[in-house]
């Protein structure tokens, strides 16, 4: 190594060459400003026909992806970029701000949003969240947002408990109400006593607002989260829709763009002196660990799959303990090999090792259930065809799934719900309020494997990131009873976890 000799020849009893201080500080300097001006950063874009929209009458979140925060990093910053539309007025179409969330469920929130604008021309707006407490842990970054209202595009009419259906999925909203809505925006649904004054069975309140896309066919509605089963004692009631700012989302790129500088090397450096040879070992040392710390990152978020309206953030899959795996992921390696210090034999090995970090939550229909979840990786080579199944350590994870049946009131799987004899229909948003309270339901399977070879590391591959799910309960299920839910992931190639 080159920093060997110059230690050799700082040192020399014989020679005493000493190496030139303006050359040896300015390699430190270089190191140091290459530190706090070179955070690792990743992006995530989607194709035209793949643009989630973020609206909610609600506070609601969505994770980003899980994020391993670098040594000395203090500060991450998020470039979300897209077209936001309210009222075309320009007034504030979304409030919008990082959380971030600790494997062991801790929340680092300031509670400062920030808006984005209404504009005819897409944009671009920078948050940033203190992970100053963070650094070298693996958290989930979440992106929390809620719509301003337009109170200018609304409508009201009175409704019965007939026009919703039998689990409080839909509403018809009627003519009335239905000639002003409009299924290519958003709207927020609020339920209020009829002008008439109609009296409740029950002495219930009525439920706060929900938000409401279109599904398909005339009047009806698709209601996020499922409206409460006590308005079926509200025979009348009045409902209001009123249309909510809504951001249409290009992509986002997340960046860790403050770090703490590692303290200079000057005293140690100085003119006319011998610089000591564990100075140069630590400008070595300092290059390395900015090389090994600051992970590659090969690819982050999910796997799109939303509808022509845009309101899933992920997908989910119908999950069979006793079939095979369920491909949940794929990235794109690179063909720049890494290596590793084979110990042993004191040699190189340039061989890649990756790192997964996959979000999963599972939905059943199963009281108290508990199962499992556990990673399997498939790499192919692109070009050679060839195909290996690496073997992954330390993947392993127990998933309590959220529960749907019929007549279920439980907020947390109310906002990701699955009907299970007619298909799915997924929001993939959480409540904040579940997110802070730990009922999300999400489970963070953290996988490392290594290529089977160092030929591997000569082609560009497809790493197929896929998830098993092993029946840990003796539950009876059929084919539609159990789904998983696949909202983030990140991919990393080892250069020192």
């Amino acid at each position: 190594m080159a920093f060997k000799k110059l230690d050799s020849a700082a040192v020399d009893s014989t020679l005493s060459r000493p190496v030139d201080a303006f050359v040896a500080q300015g390699i430190d300097a270089n190191v140091r400003a290459a530190w706090t001006a070179r955070g690792r950063g990743a992006g995530k874009s989607y194709g035209a026909d793949k643009r989630p929209t973020l609206a909610s009458s609600t506070v609601s979140c969505i994770p980003l992806t899980p994020w391993l925060v670098s040594p000395g990093c203090t500060e991450i910053t998020c470039k979300l970029r897209g077209l936001a539309t309210i009222d075309g007025a320009g007034g504030t179409a979304l409030y919008v701000r990082l959380m971030a969330q600790t494997l062991g469920g801790t929340i680092y929130d300031d509670l400062d949003n920030a808006t984005i604008l209404d504009d005819a021309s897409a944009q671009e707006r920078e948050l940033t969240i203190d992970v100053a407490a963070l650094e070298g842990q693996v958290v989930i970054i979440w992106l929390v947002y809620q719509s301003e209202l337009n109170t200018g595009s609304t409508a009201t009419d009175v409704r019965q408990n007939t026009d919703i259906d039998s689990f409080g999925y839909r509403l018809d909203l009627g003519n009335t109400i239905g000639a002003t809505f409009d299924d290519s925006k958003r709207w927020q649904l609020t339920i209020s006593e009829d002008v008439s004054g109609s009296t409740p069975e029950e002495p219930y309140s009525y439920p706060g607002p929900s938000m409401i896309v279109y599904d398909e066919g005339a009047n009806s509605v698709w209601v996020i989260p499922r409206l409460n089963g006590r308005l079926d004692d509200y025979h009348k009631f009045q409902a209001t829709i009123v249309e909510l700012g809504r951001f249409e989302l290009y992509g986002w790129s997340l960046t860790e763009t403050t770090l703490t500088e590692p303290a200079a090397l000057t005293d140690a450096l100085r003119p006319a002196s011998v610089p000591r040879a564990r100075s140069f070992s630590e400008i070595y040392r300092r290059e390395r660990a900015l090389a090994a710390e600051r992970t590659r990152v090969v690819s982050v978020g999910g796997s799109p799959d939303f509808e022509d309206n845009g309101r899933r953030w992920g997908f989910a899959e119908t999950a069979d303990p006793d079939a095979n795996a369920i491909e949940a992921y794929q990235a794109l390696g690179g063909d720049l090999p890494t290596y590793r210090v084979n110990s042993a034999t004191a040699t190189l090995v340039y061989r890649r090792r990756y790192r997964v970090l996959a979000l999963v939550a599972g939905v059943t229909m199963a009281e108290g259930a508990h199962m499992g979840a556990s990673l399997d990786i498939r790499i192919a080579d692109l070009g050679t065809g060839n195909t290996h199944q690496p073997t992954v350590t330390g993947n392993q994870v127990e998933v309590t799934p959220l529960r749907w049946f019929d007549g279920n009131q439980t907020a947390s799987a109310d906002r990701i719900w699955i009907e299970f004899d007619t298909g799915h229909h997924l929001d993939g948003s959480w409540f904040y309020s579940d997110v802070v309270n730990g009922k999300h339901g999400l489970r963070l399977l953290d996988g490392t494997f290594e290529e089977a070879s160092p030929a591997a590391s000569t082609a560009t591959r497809v790493i197929q990131v896929r998830v098993q799910v092993d029946q840990l309960d003796d539950l009876e299920y059929n084919v539609d009873s159990v789904r998983f839910y696949f909202p983030a992931c990140t991919t990393l190639i080892d250069e020192g976890f």
